[in-house]
């Protein structure tokens, strides 16, 4: 395949797997990020790597040279500016045929408007659509893969009292979504939603992994306002970032639906049992 692709912030938890994916399925991929020695660690040697911050825009140029994807796999903080950036510099170089793949996520709606990570990605959304690039949104559902984030010091913790279902979905199933999504023209300026096979409540899904990954570890929910005292005690941004995102949750925020986004990405195929084997 002759196409390069892009991928901004590649050794990331959602980067890393779309650059693998990209190069499994035979395109060149230059990825952008801050440690060189890092991602051909992580990725191998076969990817191109440009060093440099996602947020200076002429590292961005540099990176963006002769690509015709790319995909934004960056913090929530910084998805707005380089999504803005991106579409700036490629406009302007006359290059709006160049797709641009960007992750948003299930809840990206306005009636979710008021949580900052929210409001960030309805922005990098509203910015690509008017940007006049090529672009494909996609908008996943929990990752499996994240279960591993609620197990810390011998304790499987849900925060907040989590009472709404997820499809949750495999990182690898997402990545092939992404694949997918630069190698067919009917991806073309379309959003599409991405869930995982089965519904789940969070403990559930938790409980699972404990059982498969931690076995004799009970899933438990621990109240919101007491994380929070506990972050402020710690005096942890990124335990405070967290429970932000948690309390957002657990008020249960109407979710994407389902957009048909199978016909053209292909269906998920990977269960949470199939996930865990792994």
């Amino acid at each position: 395949m002759d196409k390069k692709i892009l991928v901004i912030g590649a050794a990331g938890f959602v980067g890393a797997p779309v650059a693998k994916q990209l190069l499994a399925d035979g395109f060149a991929v230059r990825v952008l990020v801050r440690n060189a020695d890092k991602a051909r660690q992580l990725l191998g040697d076969k990817v191109e790597i440009v060093t440099g911050s996602f947020e200076d825009r002429t590292t961005l140029e540099k990176a963006l040279a002769d690509v015709s994807g790319v995909n934004i796999s960056v913090p929530w903080q910084a998805e707005f500016q380089v999504t803005r950036d991106v579409t700036e510099i490629l406009a302007r170089q006359g290059r709006k045929n160049v797709r641009v793949s960007y992750i948003s996520g299930t809840t990206a709606l306005t009636e979710n408007r008021g949580y900052a990570m929210i409001d960030e990605k309805i922005k990098a959304e509203d910015v690509l659509k008017s940007s006049g690039v090529e672009y494909t949104i996609l908008r996943p559902s929990w990752f499996m893969d994240a279960l591993a984030l609620f197990v810390n010091d011998g304790r499987a913790t849900v925060f907040g009292k989590q009472t709404q279902a997820y499809y949750f979905l495999s990182l690898a199933d997402f990545a092939r979504a992404v694949s997918k999504a630069h190698q067919t023209e009917a991806a073309a300026n379309k959003t599409f939603v991405l869930n995982g096979p089965k519904s789940m409540l969070m403990t559930d899904a938790l409980q699972q992994y404990c059982d498969s990954r931690h076995p004799g570890i009970k899933a438990a929910s621990m109240p919101i306002w007491l994380v929070k005292m506990l972050a402020m005690m710690m005096r942890s941004a990124p335990m405070k970032d967290f429970v932000q995102m948690m309390a957002y949750f657990e008020k249960s925020p109407k979710v994407s639906q389902p957009n048909g986004a199978e016909s053209i990405l292909g269906a998920p195929s990977i269960t949470m049992s199939d996930w865990l084997k792994n």
